[in-house]
């Protein structure tokens, strides 16, 4: 069974200023939009100003309770520091989130946009009506099979298929996807041959997709440099140094240090597996 989200509903006044602060924030609408969510912009940003303003609230009684027990009047300001910080990295983390949904659903959608593409071209061919077509491809294609649906969904409910096309593109979060598709609206709008249209848009998919794999094999040379020397050279190197300069200087190296770059070294692993794991093109073989 899903798990029903809990919406936090903010208290009025965080709405009224969320109000006034819309207009800093113009792309939310956007945002919001191509993420799927149907909460209006002044109400995420309550929400986020709400949960934010919660979550410093938490921090600050902490801090309070921590310098009273440990009678170190030092962490009232190391309170006043961390705290503003971590109100702004929670309302923009918030804020922003819906842009980080619209960005994962682009990539996925791009990884299946240009064999959908390829099916639907397969079946216009054939002389079937391109309702029929968008049917055949609403299954088994991932996040385009599922905007493919929310389409049908609209068309069915009484909408023309050019009006169910131009929302279904606008709210789209993945360009190719929107470029693709608007090329279809334009040649349903003026009756040019659809299975042209089609055809050079998975080829143009086709060739943009096999362009993003060799940049990113341009891109790992440096990144594979990188981790050779940060990974590799320098601990190495930096830990005979060590050793070098404590036998002749007799300098006692704990094994904390050992421990910290142990750590360091974790820590520079997995940072360099995510970059590489974000930069590598998703694509479907």
């Amino acid at each position: 069974m899903k798990k029903k989200k809990i919406n936090i509903e903010p208290p009025k006044k965080f709405l009224s200023f969320a109000e006034h602060l819309s207009s800093l924030f113009p792309d939310i609408n956007t945002d919001l939009a191509q993420s799927g969510n149907k909460t209006e912009p002044k109400t995420h940003i309550a929400t986020c100003l709400y949960r934010s303003a919660n979550t410093s609230a938490m921090m600050g009684a902490m801090f309070v309770l921590l310098s009273i027990f440990t009678r170190n009047s030092s962490l009232f300001a190391l309170g006043a520091i961390i705290i503003p910080i971590m109100f702004i990295f929670s309302f923009y983390s918030g804020l922003y989130a819906p842009k980080a949904k619209a960005l994962k659903d682009a990539r996925k959608i791009d990884a299946e946009l240009p064999y959908a593409l390829r099916h639907l071209l397969i079946e216009v061919k054939s002389g079937i009506p391109i309702y029929q077509s968008l049917v055949t491809i609403s299954e088994g294609y991932g996040c385009v099979s599922e905007n493919i649906k929310d389409m049908l969904k609209e068309i069915n409910g009484g909408k023309s298929e050019i009006e169910a096309l131009e929302e279904n593109i606008i709210k789209n979060p993945s360009f190719t996807y929107r470029k693709s598709f608007w090329q279809i609206l334009n040649s349903l709008k003026t009756g040019t041959a659809l299975e042209k249209t089609l055809q050079s848009t998975v080829d143009n998919i086709i060739k943009d997709q096999i362009l993003s794999i060799k940049r990113y094999g341009q891109e790992l040379n440096p990144y594979t440099l990188m981790y050779m020397m940060i990974g590799v050279i320098v601990p190495s190197l930096g830990i005979t140094f060590l050793m070098l300069l404590s036998s002749f200087t007799g300098m006692v190296i704990g094994k904390t240090l050992f421990y910290g770059i142990l750590v360091g070294l974790l820590l520079f692993q997995l940072l360099f597996l995510n970059i590489v794991k974000t930069k590598r093109p998703l694509v479907k073989l």
